[in-house]
């Protein structure tokens, strides 16, 4: 029943929090970036802070202006209303458009090294194969050096190659790959998220409607239909942890073996952090049920095949092509299955210890700034909705879960020494961003209802559509912008034609990025990293008798090889 009795306008107070966080964020930026000196390039985080985020922050404010004018909103609220109807439609519209966005905006590109020896690792994979094959000869320049087993593994000895990262989303990403629609992978993983969102939302509210508020303001939010378009993992593990939260809302074995195997496959999509954040407070609550010690034993069932699998035994596969570089390891490489299980657990200890620590504050200044970027690129006022409906939900304890997962992933980030880099929005805390629109949507529909609920969701829905428009189609331009002016620093080749380029060493720019190839050199354009273009030309003359160069800029040099 319609309550009209007068109380706190939520309406109001969204948008005097959203343009005061909106404000705040903008002076953050300036502090943090140096303004008014120009931001430099290498230094990523800043420079995307800068170029980006600056004006996604007062585009979002002006949405915020004028979501709180009471116009439109019959209109908008009927766009909720029907999404909720037909969740599977929006999925597949979604994909469609997010397919585009793939090979449109984001120039079918992998911008990152974490992106490309994902499609990497896959095309491998579809090829049947656990390694690529690089000429051994070739390796310092197929591989940047700095690159060298941080990213890539390679054996100097054969020239196999293989991704650093555990395998799991490049198996997933390899039929794509085998059909040559790798693109189509992560907007996939997105649109099946919608559904499974909208399917959590209305389900734990026990609001049907708030199925389509949870799909609008994840839609609308560019944080989650940019991430879709990229060759990141980030979509497959908000996926993942979905499917997981909802086979956990029911425990019995089966469910339980499930969550098990999902959570293991999550565990190995790249690395185990962000699964571990998110699952981590529903082990314990499954811990504190009932009968705890049976179902975690069901879960443990569902774990431990693929982790030991897919984790540890890539793990130690990758060890045993990495031996040549294992000079310093503590134990002899001798084949001894003792002395191979001890050199991969000391590998292991000197990389918890590079990539954990106490944070220090210039890290949490830096996770700030990826609080600035969550807040950024989503629907405006999303973070506080998501808070306020995490409250009003507390006692429906799944969604009082996903809450803590998001905070779990937020905290547990402070103690990870790696900052973002490459990536749209906050990438590190993707893995758990869905309890944002779930929560947001719990928001909405919780509660008595009043005018200034009506007055809330109303505002809330302009304001989500005019960000799916505007946000959505700024983010787009700058990451087409930013893509584009990337791949122009790639020296100019001709089509279908075998060719060797060379791209020289930059720093700042991040060209040994675009470094690119595939695991077996099928392309017809081979990339490599410069040594000098006297180095370069014996090496070519050495290996390609008869080649010509094409071009010669301070981009790279090609030869044409006939």
């Amino acid at each position: 029943m319609h309550d009209s009795r007068p109380g706190l306008d939520r309406a109001h107070a969204l948008v005097a929090l959203s343009v005061l966080v909106g404000l705040l964020s903008i002076v953050f930026i300036l502090d943090y970036t140096g303004y008014p000196y120009e931001p430099f390039r290498f230094r990523l985080f800043s420079y995307f802070l800068r170029t980006q985020d600056l004006s996604g922050s007062w585009l979002l404010l002006g949405i915020v202006f004028c979501a709180a004018l009471p116009v439109a909103r019959r209109p908008a609220l009927a766009f909720v209303e029907a999404l909720g109807r037909r969740p599977w439609a929006v999925a597949c519209a979604t994909f469609l458009v997010l397919c585009l966005g793939a090979l449109l905006v984001q120039h079918d590109h992998p911008l990152a090294q974490d992106e490309y020896l994902a499609l990497f690792q896959s095309r491998v994979f579809a090829a049947g194969r656990l390694t690529g094959q690089f000429p051994p000869d070739l390796l310092d320049h197929l591989i940047p050096f700095w690159y060298r087993d941080r990213f890539v593994v390679a054996s100097a000895a054969t020239g196999a190659v293989a991704s650093n990262y555990w395998p799991g989303f490049s198996a997933i990403l390899a039929p794509f790959s085998l059909i040559g629609a790798p693109w189509a992978c992560n907007p996939l993983l997105a649109s099946l998220s919608l559904v499974l969102m909208a399917r959590l939302a209305a389900q734990l509210t026990g609001a049907l409607e708030a199925g389509g508020w949870a799909m609008l303001l994840a839609l609308a939010s560019p944080q989650f239909t940019a991430t879709a378009i990229t060759y990141y993992s980030m979509s497959a593990h908000l996926l993942l942890n979905l499917v997981f939260a909802w086979l956990l809302l029911d425990l019995n074995p089966r469910r339980l073996v499930g969550a098990g195997f999902v959570g293991s496959v999550a565990l190995v999509l790249h690395q185990p952090v962000p699964h571990v954040l998110f699952a981590l407070p529903w082990l314990i609550w499954v811990a504190r049920q009932p009968g705890a010690r049976a179902n975690l034993l069901w879960l443990a069932a569902g774990y431990a095949p693929l982790v030991a699998l897919a984790g540890f035994g890539w793990a130690l596969f990758l060890g045993s092509l990495q031996k040549a570089s294992l000079w310093m390891a503590p134990y002899p490489d001798d084949g001894e299955f003792l002395h191979r299980v001890g050199n991969f657990a000391w590998l292991w200890q000197m990389k918890l210890g590079w990539a954990f620590g106490l944070p220090s504050p210039g890290l949490l200044w830096l996770r700030l700034g990826e609080w600035v970027r969550l807040w950024a690129w989503a629907v405006p006022g999303l973070p506080v909705l998501a808070a306020a409906g995490w409250w009003m939900a507390r006692r429906r304890t799944p969604l009082l879960l996903l809450g803590v997962s998001f905070l779990s992933t937020a905290l547990g980030f402070l103690f990870v020494a790696y900052e973002q880099g490459h990536g749209w929005g906050a990438r590190y805390f993707h893995s758990a961003w869905s309890a944002l629109p779930v929560l947001g949507a719990s928001a909405l529909v919780l509660g008595r209802e009043s005018a200034a609920t009506a007055s809330l969701r109303g505002t809330v829905a302009v304001a989500a559509l005019l960000s799916l428009v505007l946000a959505g189609g700024l983010r787009g331009w700058q990451i087409h912008d930013y893509v584009g002016t990337t791949l122009e620093r790639r020296p100019p080749v001709e089509p279908d034609v075998r060719q060797i380029a060379f791209i020289p060493a930059d720093y700042q720019t991040y060209s040994a990025d675009l470094v690119q190839n595939d695991p077996f050199l099928r392309d017809p354009v081979i990339y490599l990293l410069s040594r000098g273009k006297e180095t370069d030309a014996r090496l070519v003359r050495e290996r390609f008798p008869g080649a010509h160069q094409t071009v010669d800029e301070p981009r790279g040099q090609v030869w044409r090889i006939e």
